[in-house]
């Protein structure tokens, strides 16, 4: 794996060594580090070697005449009102957390490279696991995001991945990092620009309760739906070959779209959520057409990768809905109905000891 030539320089030997011990402690396979405190010795290795990744300088190293041609990414280490101009340098703040600084460089690094380089966290066998419903307020992101909670406490890696129009991620995940949301990252795949991998790695988040990676919402529901198909594909693609994952929980709207269908069509799994009544039986029978529909014409076989889970299920005699099946397959999981705001607190999901973090973990079970 290549390791970013990252060249930090400060007069403050205290916070040179903090950084580098951080960068070092968490980072220490993805740069090759080289500090300096002295403006001769900087210029001297800026003169002598060929290339910097990332160059890192407080203001008082700055001068016109550094050999910009050498540094893909020149970066200024500021602590508020910079005391000269300066030019072609993007700046940062030099107080913030270890992460925030490096996810901040690792992006700059990310937009204005223009060649890629490998950059494979792990060598896990990501598995992508879609919830899809044919109807709203079936429950989906609820157990869409109980599933990745359980995951976690099953010693999983997991990214909760949401592509609902109108996102509910927030009532779920929170950080105290600050993150750039799914827009930043739609942009990145649109402009085709190279080392998505860095991208995705200093724009994810991770949940602070349990450990979930997710991305913020984009900036409005538009970017979304101006998503093309290989740039879905793309994404899909290089969050598995980073194999970092175990797995990869999609939470997708209430539509048979082109880029949900290419989502579906990568998915290792796709569970069914259905709401125990009588719209969500007609609404199933709907989209079982337009699957023998995709079947026929494009070959896509979403039936044998299926499994149909019924929520908010009640002592109500609906014999329809007992007897739905899925090709073969009778319906995986029921979940009762549980009355008040509980069902959807992320509290209480992330327990697992409630009717849906049992189905959550039922499947985990068939995921293992």
């Amino acid at each position: 794996m290549y390791k970013l030539r990252l060249v930090i320089a400060d007069k403050d030997q205290v916070y040179i060594d903090n950084v580098t011990g951080f960068i070092y402690s968490k980072y220490k396979n993805k740069f090759y580090i080289k500090s300096f405190t002295n403006e001769k010795s900087l210029y001297e290795h800026i003169d002598e070697t060929d290339r910097i990744d990332i160059l890192l300088i407080t203001p008082s190293f700055y001068k016109e005449e550094i050999d910009l041609k050498k540094v893909v990414a020149p970066i200024i280490l500021s602590t508020g009102i910079l005391p000269k101009e300066i030019k072609d340098f993007e700046i940062v703040s030099k107080y913030q957390t270890g992460t925030n600084l490096v996810n901040n460089i690792l992006n700059i690094f990310s937009e204005r490279s223009n060649f890629s380089i490998h950059t494979k966290e792990g060598s896990n066998d990501t598995k992508i696991v879609t919830f899809f419903s044919p109807v709203g307020g079936a429950g989906t992101s609820t157990l869409a995001a109980a599933t990745a909670f359980q995951c976690v406490q099953s010693q999983m890696n997991t990214f909760y991945l949401n592509f609902e129009g109108l996102s509910s991620t927030r009532a779920f995940f929170n950080s105290v990092d600050n993150g750039q949301n799914l827009s930043s990252i739609l942009f990145f795949l649109k402009e085709k620009s190279k080392n998505l991998s860095l991208k995705i790695e200093t724009g994810r988040l991770i949940d602070d309760a349990t450990g979930v990676h997710y991305f913020l919402p984009p900036e409005n529901s538009f970017d979304l739906k101006d998503m093309a198909v290989d740039e879905m594909e793309r994404l899909i693609d290089e969050m598995k070959a980073m194999a970092y994952y175990d797995v990869i929980i999609a939470d997708i709207s209430s539509e048979l779209s082109d880029t949900n269908i290419l989502l579906m069509q990568k998915s290792d799994c796709i569970f069914y959520v259905l709401s125990y009544d009588r719209v969500s039986k007609f609404k199933f029978e709907e989209m079982l057409k337009a699957f023998e529909f995709l079947n026929k014409r494009k070959g896509l076989d979403f039936i044998n990768k299926g499994e149909v889970i019924l929520n908010k299920c009640t002592g109500i005699n609906l014999e329809a809905l007992d007897n739905v099946t899925l090709g073969e397959k009778t319906v995986f999981a029921k979940i009762p109905y549980i009355s008040g705001m509980e069902a959807s607190d992320a509290h209480y999901l992330a327990n697992s000891e409630n009717p849906i973090a049992n189905a959550a973990n039922k499947i985990i079970y068939k995921l293992k």
